[in-house]
C-alpha cells in the first residue's frame, strides 16, 4: 500500500513557480495532484482519505495564490464552506468559498480581490464564491437556512483569524437559528428532496448524493448534531453518547462505501457526476472487482450492495432524527401515555414498548408492533428507543420464531387488515423484519435487474405492487382504475392476492424460471400458515402464471376466439381471472413508471371482458371467428343505417373488405371509418385522427390506394414525427388500403400529423426509410441478437412473427422495409416496448392472402435479421 504524499508541492517535485502568481503553474500542479489521487485510488487507498487529501492540496494552492495578492494586515479572510469546509472534496467537486471582509473595507473592497478571483478561475477549479461582511453573513444566515448550514462547516484557510473568530461567534456560537426550528427546516428539506426521487433509494439510476439513503442523509444527521451539540461529525455524536457504537459503525461503513462509489464515479466520468447512470454502473462494478456467475452478472451484485448500503443509511437517518426529536426537541413536552396492552403503549403519539425486555421475553411482539400500527391509525410511528430494541433483537426471528403459532397468526392478521398494509410492509422492510420473517424475501432485498425495463429493485417493486393492489380497494381512488376497483370488490379474501403479490418475484436472481421456483416458496408459506388447499392452489396459480395475461394481451391475437378459449382454459374460472387481472395491472404499473399506458390498459380490459364472458358462458360471446365477424358486420350495419346511410352504399363499400376487418375492429371503429369513407368518397387519400378511448393515445385512420411501400412509408413518417406506435391494423383490397394506428400522444397537433401524412401519400415515390443519426446512450448498452419466431394460422391464413430485440429509433421502419422487400402483406401488429427491449408481434400474409410457405418464411427471416442488425 503506497504512502500518501502529504503536500501538493512534493507531488510536483517540490517545485514552486518562478512567478508566484503563475496560474498555469498552479493549474498543472493541481492536475498532477488529481492524477496522483486517481493512481493512489487504483492502488487501494480509500476514497475517504483521498477526498481529505484533495482538500489539503486545494488549500495549499489557494493559500499560496492568496499570499501574492493580500498583505497580512489587511482585514480580509478566505474561508472554506460547504463540502469544502468539511474537507470533503471529490475529484470534480465545486470549491465553495466565502471571502470575509471587515466592515471598514466593505464599501471599497481591495482592488486585488478581482485579480485574485480571476487567478483562481485560471487554475481550472470550479469556484463558487460569495463576498460578505460578518453582518451580511449573519443577516443572510438568518434568512436562509442553506447559508446557515454552510457556515456551520466554515473553515479558515488564510487571512485574519480574528475576523473568522468573530464570524463564528456571531453565526455558530450565537446561533442564527434555534435548534428546534433548524431541525424542523432540515427535516422538511429532506422530505422534499426525497419526494423528488419518489421516496425510494432503489431507483434504476440513483443519485448517490441526493437520493434517499445517499450521502446527503448522513450530512443531515451531522448538521443537526453540529447545530445542537457543537460537534463536527458523526464521531462527535458517538463521544457525546448520542449514538451507540454499532450505529456509528453502520454509518461509518456506509459513508466509506458511498465515498468510494462517488470518487470512482467522478473519476470514470471525468466530470462532476452524482447520478449513478446505468452505463457507469458496469464500469464501477468491474473497477471494484465484482464478478458475475450463472445467476447474476457482476453489476447486479455491485448495485445490490449499493441499495443495501442506502437502506442502512435510511434506517440510521430515520432513527437518529427521531431520537433527536424525542430527546431534545420535545424533551420538555408533558408526557401523554395511552396504554394499548401489556406490551405496548402510545407515548406522545408514538408507539413504544412498556419495557426494554419485551422483545427478549415475547419475540412475537416484533410482529405485533406492526399490527397495532394498522389497528390504531392515529399513532404517528415508532419511538426511537423501540426501533433500537427491534434492531437489537432481530436475531430472535429464527426458525423457532417462524414456527410459533403466535407469530404466524400475527403475520396473517397483518395481511388481513383493511388498512395500513402498504405502510406496514414498507416499515417492516425498512427495519429488516420482513426479510427476517420471510428469509426468501430477504434474498431479494436490493436485488436489481440490469436493464431499462425494471426501474426498481425486486423488493421495492414488490412493495409497489402491493401498494397498487391496496389502492384498488380504496373508494377514494376508484376514479383511477374503475374496472380494477370493481373487480377488487369481488375478491372473497383480499389477503390472498397480497400474499401472491409478495411472492410473485420472490425467486428473482436465483437462476431458472422465477415463476416456477416462486411457487415452491409460496407453497411452503401456505403450509406453514395453515392455508386451505383451495387458497394455496389459487396463490400458486397466480405466481406461476403472473406473466400469462400480459403476454397474451400483448403478443397474441386477442380478437381471435380461439386465443380467448385457450387463455380461458388455462385460467379455469372467473375467480382466478379476477385475481390474475388485478395482479397483472398492479405488476405492470409497479415495474416502471413509464410502462403503463392507455393502450396496455385497453388490451388487458378487452382480454378480461372477453375471457370473463367465455368462462361465464355468456351467450353474447362469439365462439368462432366466423360468428364474431358476422355479428360485428350486422351490428355496425344496423348502427350506420340508423344514422341515415343506405344499406346498399354501406355494403358496397364493405364488399372488398376481408373477414379480418370485422374481426379485428370494434363496431365503433367500423362506424367511424365507414362514415368518413362515405362522406369523403371522392378523396384518393384520407387521413383522420381522433382521441383513442384510452388516455394519452391517438387513433389515426388512413385510407389510401393500394401501392407497394404504403405501410413502410407511413411508419417512417410516424417515427419521424416521434410518435410511438402501439398497434397497427391493416386491411387491404385490390384497390385500396385501410390503415389504423394507435400511437402515443405527443406535443404535435392533429392537423400537423394529418398534413405530414397527406403530403407523404401525395408523394409516395419520394418516401424514404427513417434512419436517425443519433441513438440514445442507454439503447447502445443493451444491444442483443434479434430473435424471431414464426408460426402459421392456416385457418385464418396468416403467419405470426414474434420479434424480440433491443429498442432503437427507426426500428418499425426497418421492419416495414423488410416486409416490402419480401412482398409480405401486414394484417395486424402489436408493438410493445419494455425499457430497452421490444417484443413486437406481426401478422402477415402473402399478396394473395395466404400464410407464408417455408421458402417465403426463410427469405423474410433473412431479410429481417439483416434489417435489425
Amino acid at each position: 500500500m503506497p504512502q500518501l504524499v502529504d503536500t501538493l508541492w512534493e507531488i510536483n517535485g517540490n517545485q514552486l513557480p518562478t512567478d508566484s502568481v503563475d496560474s498555469v503553474f498552479y493549474k498543472n500542479a493541481l492536475l498532477t495532484g488529481q492524477n496522483y489521487l486517481f493512481k493512489t485510488f487504483d492502488d487501494g487507498i480509500e476514497a475517504v482519505d483521498l477526498i481529505g487529501l484533495r482538500s489539503k492540496y486545494v488549500d495549499q494552492a489557494l493559500q499560496a495564490i492568496w499570499q501574492n495578492y493580500f498583505s497580512e494586515d489587511l482585514p480580509i479572510s478566505l474561508v472554506a464552506v460547504g463540502g469544502y469546509g468539511r474537507s470533503e472534496l471529490y475529484p470534480y467537486s465545486d470549491i465553495d468559498l466565502l471571502i470575509l471582509l471587515d466592515e471598514s473595507i466593505a464599501d471599497a473592497p481591495p482592488p486585488e480581490l478581482s485579480d485574485f478571483l480571476t487567478a483562481l478561475w485560471d487554475t481550472g477549479l470550479e469556484i463558487g464564491q460569495s463576498v460578505r461582511t460578518i453582518k451580511e453573513c449573519r443577516d443572510q444566515a438568518e434568512a436562509d437556512i442553506a447559508t446557515a448550514t454552510n457556515l456551520l462547516e466554515a473553515r479558515l484557510l488564510i487571512g485574519q483569524s480574528s475576523l473568522f473568530e468573530q464570524l463564528q461567534q456571531l453565526t455558530t456560537i450565537h446561533r442564527c437559528w434555534d435548534t428546534k426550528h433548524f431541525y424542523q427546516q432540515k427535516r422538511q428539506e429532506q422530505q422534499e428532496r426525497h419526494k423528488k426521487y419518489y421516496n425510494s433509494a432503489n431507483n434504476l439510476e440513483p443519485n448517490i448524493k441526493e437520493s434517499p439513503g445517499g450521502l446527503r442523509d448522513i450530512h443531515v444527521i451531522s448538521w443537526v448534531a453540529q447545530q445542537h451539540f457543537g460537534v463536527k461529525d458523526i464521531n462527535g455524536l458517538k463521544h457525546k453518547g448520542f449514538i451507540a457504537n454499532n450505529e456509528y459503525e453502520t454509518l461509518e461503513n456506509a459513508h466509506r462505501f458511498l465515498a468510494g462509489v462517488r470518487f470512482l464515479l467522478h473519476y470514470q466520468a471525468g466530470r462532476k457526476e452524482e447520478r449513478l447512470m446505468i452505463d457507469f454502473q458496469r464500469k464501477l462494478a468491474d473497477k471494484f472487482g465484482y464478478r458475475g456467475n450463472d445467476k447474476n452478472i457482476a453489476v447486479e451484485y455491485f448495485m445490490r450492495d449499493y441499495y443495501r448500503c442506502a437502506r442502512s443509511i435510511g434506517q440510521m437517518n430515520e432513527l437518529l432524527l427521531q431520537l433527536f426529536e424525542e430527546n431534545i426537541i420535545l424533551a420538555d413536552e408533558p408526557r401523554d401515555i395511552e396504554p394499548l396492552n401489556r406490551r405496548f403503549q402510545v407515548h406522545n403519539g408514538y408507539l413504544e414498548t412498556i419495557n426494554a425486555g419485551i422483545f427478549a421475553f415475547r419475540p412475537y411482539a416484533m410482529l405485533e408492533l406492526f399490527l397495532l400500527l394498522q389497528q390504531h391509525p392515529h399513532i404517528k410511528g415508532v419511538r426511537a428507543d423501540t426501533i433500537r430494541q427491534l434492531h437489537a433483537h432481530l436475531h430472535l426471528i429464527n426458525t423457532g420464531f417462524r414456527k410459533d403459532i403466535k407469530s404466524k397468526s400475527l403475520f396473517m392478521e397483518i395481511c388481513r387488515q383493511p388498512k395500513g398494509i402498504t405502510d406496514e410492509f414498507r416499515r417492516m422492510n425498512r427495519l429488516g423484519v420482513l426479510g427476517a420473517y420471510l428469509p426468501e424475501f430477504g434474498k431479494i432485498v436490493g436485488q436489481m435487474q440490469h436493464d431499462l425495463f425494471h426501474a426498481y429493485t425486486v423488493d421495492e417493486h414488490t412493495l409497489f405492487l402491493v401498494a397498487n393492489l391496496r389502492r384498488f380497494s380504496c373508494e377514494e381512488f376508484e376514479h383511477e382504475f374503475p374496472l380494477c376497483s370493481e373487480v377488487f370488490k369481488k375478491l372473497p379474501k383480499p389477503e390472498l392476492i397480497y400474499i401472491a403479490g409478495l411472492y410473485h418475484d420472490i425467486a428473482k436472481g436465483r437462476g431458472g424460471d422465477h415463476s416456477v421456483l416462486g411457487v415452491e416458496d409460496a407453497r411452503l408459506f401456505c403450509e406453514r400458515h395453515s392455508l386451505s388447499d383451495y387458497d394455496t392452489d389459487l396463490i400458486c396459480f397466480l405466481i406461476r402464471q403472473h406473466l400469462l395475461m400480459s403476454s397474451t394481451a400483448q403478443r397474441q391475437d386477442i380478437d381471435d376466439p380461439e386465443v380467448i378459449k385457450k387463455f380461458a382454459d388455462l385460467v379455469g374460472d372467473t375467480n382466478r381471472l379476477n385475481h390474475l387481472y388485478l395482479l397483472t395491472v398492479a405488476d405492470i404499473r409497479a415495474t416502471n413508471i413509464s410502462l403503463w399506458n392507455g393502450w396496455r390498459d385497453s388490451l388487458l380490459t378487452q382480454l378480461y371482458h372477453s375471457t370473463y364472458a367465455w368462462l361465464d358462458n355468456n351467450e353474447n360471446q362469439a365462439k368462432s371467428v366466423e360468428e364474431k365477424s358476422r355479428r360485428t358486420y350486422k351490428r355496425a350495419l344496423a348502427e350506420l343505417t340508423s344514422e341515415g346511410f343506405s344499406p346498399s352504399s354501406i355494403e358496397s363499400l364493405w364488399q372488398p373488405y376481408s373477414q379480418n376487418y370485422f374481426l379485428r375492429h370494434t363496431i365503433d371503429d367500423i362506424v367511424w371509418q365507414t362514415e368518413l369513407c362515405l362522406k369523403q368518397a371522392d378523396k384518393l387519400n384520407l387521413v383522420n385522427i381522433r382521441q383513442h378511448k384510452q388516455h394519452k393515445t391517438r387513433e389515426i385512420f388512413i385510407r389510401t390506394q393500394n401501392k407497394p411501400g404504403v405501410f413502410a412509408a407511413i411508419t417512417a413518417c410516424l417515427e419521424q414525427l416521434q410518435l410511438d406506435i402501439f398497434d397497427a391494423k391493416i386491411n387491404t383490397s385490390k384497390t385500396e388500403v385501410l390503415n389504423t394506428f394507435i400511437v402515443a400522444r405527443n406535443t404535435l397537433h392533429d392537423n400537423e400529423i394529418t398534413h405530414a401524412l397527406l403530403e407523404l401519400l401525395d408523394n409516395l415515390s419520394e418516401a424514404k426509410a427513417y434512419s436517425p443519426h443519433l441513438i440514445p446512450r442507454t439503447m447502445k448498452l443493451f444491444e442483443t441478437t434479434p430473435t424471431l419466431k414464426f408460426s402459421n394460422n392456416d385457418k385464418l391464413q396468416y403467419t405470426t412473427i414474434e420479434l424480440f430485440t433491443h429498442d432503437r429509433p427507426g426500428l418499425v421502419s426497418a421492419i416495414a422495409q423488410a416486409f416490402l422487400h419480401c412482398e409480405a402483406q401486414l394484417i395486424d401488429a402489436k408493438l410493445t416496448t419494455l425499457g430497452d427491449q421490444v417484443e413486437d408481434v406481426f401478422l402477415v400474409s402473402t399478396i394473395d392472402g395466404k400464410a407464408l410457405n417455408e421458402e417465403q418464411t426463410k427469405q423474410l427471416e433473412k431479410e429481417l435479421q439483416k434489417a435489425l442488425t
